[in-house]
């Protein structure tokens, strides 16, 4: 559920909701002349209830300072509808745009908004939204005492080479990508295909946004196996893991996340991965 601060103290949050599915909220104790507020979305909200979620804790806020006007931030870690970046195909809205449309337009009070790892930067480039990079969620989610030599990171894709970059200049290790073809209608991947390198004893880092049921993973996975790699750890931003972690089980090392979204894993079920308990 959303959650608030005033002044770096949260505020307590009610939510109430009403028979026929509406819901409301409570802010009891906003405090009087805040400096600023901040207003922060949780990665396990459903996106469908996002942006109710927003507008209704957005009113609160602005009934109760209706002349003296706090900072106010908007923190949204994981955009919905990130990758819904373009109309697919015919018939199909564009669900990102109509998201950061409301973000723009209906919220004027807000001074900025916060989001990690766009899966397109390019498509918030018009909007007062500052991304946080995939190297700085990766620099933040590593375990401490982390000392792990990676010979090689690897992109899934070609839209991925460019943030893996970014990760391989930071361990100093080269970067190369993968391609892969998908079934425009299904999103299936259909195949992917591995740089002509040598992998033998290598240990590889895939990074990537956003893992859901984790097919391109697992493919990608069985193939470094087959190239002899000695060890393959998969890093991303957004991890929601619809299929849960145990299909990774003897093809993926150790998962690393910034977060998991929805309510299929959580993080501890991502540090018994790694434990492999």
């Amino acid at each position: 559920m959303i959650t608030v601060f005033a002044n770096n103290k949260e505020v307590p949050v009610n939510m109430v909701e009403f028979s026929d599915g509406a819901i409301t909220f409570k802010l009891y104790e906003l405090p009087d002349n805040p400096r600023y507020i901040s207003v922060n979305v949780c990665s396990t909200t459903p996106v469908y209830r996002v942006r109710e979620e927003i507008v209704l804790v957005y009113d609160c806020i602005l009934n109760a300072y209706m002349t003296d006007k706090p900072s106010i931030e908007l923190n949204i870690p994981y955009l919905p509808y990130g990758r819904a970046d373009r109309i697919f195909e015919k018939g199909n809205p564009n669900a990102l745009n109509c998201f950061l449309d409301f973000l723009e337009n209906d919220l004027a009070w807000v001074d900025v908004i916060n989001v990690c790892d766009v899966h397109n930067e390019s498509s918030i480039q018009h909007y007062n939204i500052k991304n946080k990079s995939q190297l700085e969620c990766f620099k933040q989610s590593l375990p401490h005492g982390f000392n792990t030599d990676y010979d090689i990171v690897l992109a899934a894709d070609k839209g991925a080479v460019d943030k893996a970059q970014t990760i391989a200049s930071h361990l100093e290790v080269d970067v190369f990508n993968c391609g892969k073809e998908r079934e425009i209608s299904t999103g299936k991947i259909i195949k992917s295909t591995l740089p002509d390198i040598d992998f033998k004893g290598k240990v590889v880092l895939v990074p990537d946004d956003l893992m859901d049921g984790g097919y391109t993973f697992i493919k990608l996975a069985e193939q470094l196996r087959e190239a002899g790699v000695s060890q393959v750890d998969l890093y991303v931003t957004h991890l929601i893991a619809s299929k849960g972690l145990d299909i990774f089980k003897g093809l993926i090392d150790n998962i690393y996340c910034y977060q998991t979204v929805g309510k299929y894993v959580n993080k501890l079920d991502v540090t018994r991965f790694n434990l492999n308990k």
